[in-house]
């Protein structure tokens, strides 16, 4: 019996032993670098920890609850093995609030009260208004009172009624101004809570130590809600000179927690899309052979139905249903951006750290600035507009890792404009528009004597021609590229000639046509455009 009490207590000793080398810790990781993608961003932590002999569970509290527990990458630095690395949601312990909208929610505080407290003064003033009115027969009341008394008396009540008025008026203006101000604290709240209202999110790694020891923990995980998007600004000092570009990126991210001074890397991945590739199903064909029915009025066969059918098109077509002079130019952060090229992307290393809030309207960071060599020429469609449009065409644009995205285009120091750079273009020429040029005069006119309709036996005859005009008031000779086109023919029965294009480059396929022409200071150059279209006297001619 001794021996058997003995073992039992040597047993709840040996349990109490194990279960005082299992202990927990609760830390919250600062964010270090965050590389962010087109769509997405990778978030790394570091957290110093200090753990004792045994197990340690250590809860890495705060965490955004929009990051992919599938993507949670952990390592060490310490004397101590990780055992287990786990993800929960908590949804009683919300994340701390931002200070953006702790100062909405004081800012609504006092708006009320100013708009509470001024609305009590209007119900005093109008209870004084009140009792004036009421007390107004004085003469019914006192007898005793000479007509001086009761002429001051009535001043006073006349005064005083007036003042009391005034004061309501002026409160109520007040009042409204301030419940104006209450309700854009009220819409920006909502808009903030609408993604910092959320649970709170843990990361559980499980620690093993032989003794104390002190260390750290880097976490990695992908996150939604967060992204860039690139930026353009586009200088052209003159039509001699290189073209500038000034390459940024918008930083956004609403995860629900502010990086605050943190390394940035941008990547032109973008995880959203995937990268697994498509696997081709097999093609069936068949010959159709369609039902005929006898009764022309027959319904409609009993498996029909419109709505698998509307639904069957979608399918089938793809649808979707539902300075000062001489003084050193100023540094920017792209002269501190790093440029990696990877196997399947590019990533640039923003030197300088940032701070991006969360829910913000983004940052914008400046990624690099390229100088493009480019050749400049005018073009012009005078049968769309009769302006020149001045461009900038530059080659080999793909090797500087350009993505589509808007631009703001300036030329000699001012803003001209903004155009849309599609890098999609397989060309190996990239035209950018550097906006109108009112000093190169454009016409387009109908030559009224060559043009005609007449019949030619059974066929009916129109003739066109048009004179375009082209006069350069500039200092400097310009070089011009002018397109027009003539109609091309879709029936056998309709015949289109070009007659003239006084030496123009012609696509037969799509009837454009295509002049490349010098202008020199203050010269006037003309193209002349003549085609006729022939078909039958009793047919007509859509498209004309």
């Amino acid at each position: 019996m001794k021996n058997q009490l003995l073992s039992l207590c040597l047993l709840l000793c040996s349990g109490f032993a194990v279960f005082a080398q299992n202990h927990t810790l609760e830390a919250t990781p600062a964010i270090k670098q965050v590389t962010v993608f087109l769509n997405r961003a990778q978030v790394e932590t570091t957290t110093g920890i200090t753990i004792e002999e045994g197990k340690t569970e250590i809860r890495l509290q705060n965490q955004t609850t929009f990051l992919d527990p599938n993507s949670i990458q952990v390592s060490g630095k310490g004397d101590f093995i990780i055992l287990s690395v786990e993800h929960e949601t908590d949804y009683l312990k919300k994340e701390t609030k931002p200070a953006k909208i702790q100062n909405l929610e004081d800012s609504i505080a006092r708006y009320t009260m100013l708009i509470d407290f001024n609305n009590q003064i209007n119900e005093v003033l109008a209870k004084e208004e009140q009792l004036i009115l009421s007390n107004q027969n004085i003469k019914g009341q006192n007898t005793n009172l000479t007509a001086k008394e009761l002429e001051d008396m009535a001043d006073f009540f006349r005064d005083r009624l007036e003042e009391i008025r005034e004061e309501i008026i002026d409160n109520k203006i007040l009042i409204r101004k301030q419940q104006l101000k209450l309700t854009g604290f009220n819409n920006q709240l909502a808009e903030y809570n609408q993604t910092t209202n959320q649970p709170s999110s843990t990361i559980i790694v499980t620690v093993s130590a032989k003794a104390p020891v002190s260390g750290s923990l880097t976490t990695t995980y992908i996150t939604s809600n967060a992204g860039w998007y690139p930026l353009y600004d586009i200088r052209a000092k003159d039509t001699k000179s290189a073209v500038q570009l000034a390459y940024k990126a918008q930083v956004y991210q609403n995860t629900g927690y502010d990086w605050k001074n943190v390394k940035i890397t941008l990547s032109t991945t973008n995880p959203a899309v995937g990268g697994n590739k498509p696997e081709l199903s097999n093609w069936y064909v068949n010959i159709y052979e369609p039902t005929v029915y006898k009764n022309k009025k027959a319904a409609a066969p009993a498996y029909y139905n419109s709505e698998s059918v509307r639904s069957q098109s979608y399918e089938k077509s793809g649808a979707d249903m539902d300075g000062e002079a001489y003084a050193p130019a100023a540094a920017s952060v792209a002269d501190y951006t790093a440029e990696v090229q990877t196997t399947l992307s590019v990533e640039f290393a923003i030197g300088l750290p940032y701070t991006i809030l969360s829910g913000g309207k983004g940052q914008q960071v400046d990624i690099k600035n390229i100088d493009l060599p480019a050749l400049y020429e005018y073009a012009a469609v005078p049968k769309l507009d009769l302006n020149a449009f001045l461009l900038a065409r530059i080659t080999k644009w793909d090797t500087y890792n350009i993505l589509s995205g808007n631009a703001n285009i300036y030329f000699e120091g001012t803003f001209v404009g903004k155009t849309f750079i599609d890098a999609s273009n397989t060309g190996d020429t990239l035209d950018i528009s550097l906006g109108r040029d009112p000093r190169i005069v454009i016409e387009r006119n109908l030559i009224t004597d060559y043009t005609s309709k007449k019949m030619i036996g059974t066929n009916r005859k129109e003739e066109y021609g048009y004179e375009i005009v082209i006069r350069n008031t500039k200092k400097d000779p310009i070089t011009i590229v002018v397109e027009d086109q003539y109609p091309i023919s879709q029936n056998s029965l309709l015949e289109v000639e070009l007659i003239e294009a006084s030496g123009a480059t012609v696509d037969p396929v799509t009837g454009k046509l295509t002049w490349k022409l010098t202008v020199a200071a203050a010269e006037t150059k003309k193209l002349v455009l003549k085609y006729s279209v022939k078909y039958p006297k009793d047919k007509k001619v859509s498209g004309l």
